[in-house]
């Protein structure tokens, strides 16, 4: 019998003898390496979630809304909103579009949304990028991810708008606005609202007079970086009356540059992905100790065989291969078993990324990375 068959018969026969102490070593190194494994595929993009989502729906660079007046019957000043489009360091636009606020009903719950009008057409900035369904059509509502998970809907239930049934025909994100229940509205906005999006015609139907929309706008710049500098110098002077409550004179445009709705975005999963993140060198740790005990328990046991090996002629470069071709055997099964694990969930479909699961975001921003 050749020295190489020998060792592997060895090898074989000892893990036969104590299957549950193989099957436990190969649990605990199995669970380190999927752990190691997700945590190497979900690098990069785990600390840039609102990024993929920008690149992925090609997000504005800055957002610029207008309210009616508070006080008599003037719409709201869409000439100053547009003159924006036409200012300097702008090279694209999508909008104006109309803005309401109302309450939604759904699955025996109520709460505020923000109903945006869009075009059937895809826009070329700011198009949210589906995760399920398909986009706005007449009598049919796009949800927010975030917004939709929060609410338990889903493509084809029902929602309700100003006492109108609408068909939840798909579920989007947006790099426009952070996801709910976060904040990241112009200032007019009454508090934290979720998003959704209906065809034009079914936002106006949801006003009780066409002078009572708000409008908003999407501004491309030539340089993304310069964003903030450009909201500050387009913003109106601050003062003491909040947007809505002046009198009759038109409400001019407020603007908010991307980097707001980063940091607002930010807010949402950083608590999550440091749990994530915690979790799993926990797990790593836990993994590694136990691999330790199992080692260390299995070389006691280990003695007497150790010592019948010699008694027959081994020499201790004979022993030593035999127990290492134990553990390298399980380590290979282990290590192929956990990169399998890791890459089961981050499969690339055809659908892309946001929701409030932030292992959902990171899956398809993975999945679309890997593509690219």
């Amino acid at each position: 019998m050749g020295r190489v068959q020998l060792v592997c018969r060895l090898a074989a026969r000892d893990l036969r003898r104590r299957p549950a102490e193989a099957a436990l070593l190969l649990l605990a190194m199995t669970a380190a390496t999927t752990t190691l494994t997700l945590g190497l595929v979900l690098h990069g993009v785990i600390s840039k979630p609102y990024q993929s989502t920008r690149e992925a729906t090609a997000g504005p660079d800055v957002i610029a809304g207008v309210v009616p007046p508070a006080v008599g019957r003037r719409p709201a000043d869409l000439a100053g909103l547009r003159a924006l489009a036409a200012a300097r360091g702008v090279t694209g636009h999508s909008g104006p579009y109309p803005v309401t606020w109302t309450r939604l009903a759904a699955n025996r719950q109520s709460a505020t949304a923000e109903v945006q009008g869009r075009d059937v057409a895809p826009a070329s900035i700011d198009q949210p990028r589906l995760t399920q369904g398909n986009w706005v059509r007449a009598g049919g509502a796009v949800v927010e991810a975030a917004f939709a998970e929060a609410l338990g809907v889903a493509v084809g239930d029902e929602i309700v708008l100003e006492g109108r049934s609408f068909q939840v025909v798909g579920v989007a994100i947006t790099a426009a606005t952070a996801p709910y229940p976060e904040v990241s509205c112009l200032g007019f906005c009454p508090g934290p609202a979720g998003l959704v999006w209906v065809t034009r015609a079914d936002t106006r139907t949801l006003t009780p007079r066409a002078q009572s929309l708000s409008y908003v706008l999407n501004l491309k710049l030539a340089d993304p970086a310069a964003a903030p500098a450009f909201a500050r110098t387009h913003n109106p002077p601050r003062d003491n009356a909040p947007p809505g409550t002046r009198p009759a004179d038109p409400e001019p445009p407020l603007l908010l540059a991307w980097q707001d709705i980063q940091a607002a975005s930010a807010n949402l999963v950083r608590n999550q992905r440091k749990a994530l993140l915690t979790g799993g060198w926990l797990l790593v740790l836990l993994a590694v100790a136990s691999v330790a005990v199992l080692v260390g328990g299995r070389m006691a046991d280990q003695i007497r065989r150790v010592g019948l090996l010699k008694a027959v002629g081994g020499t201790p470069s004979l022993v030593a291969v035999v127990l290492l071709a134990e553990y390298l055997a399980v380590a290979l099964f282990a290590a192929a078993a956990g990169l399998t694990l890791g890459r089961l969930p981050l499969p690339c479909s055809s659908t892309p990324v946001r929701a409030s699961s932030v292992a959902r975001v990171f899956r398809r921003s993975a999945c679309r990375r890997s593509a690219s």
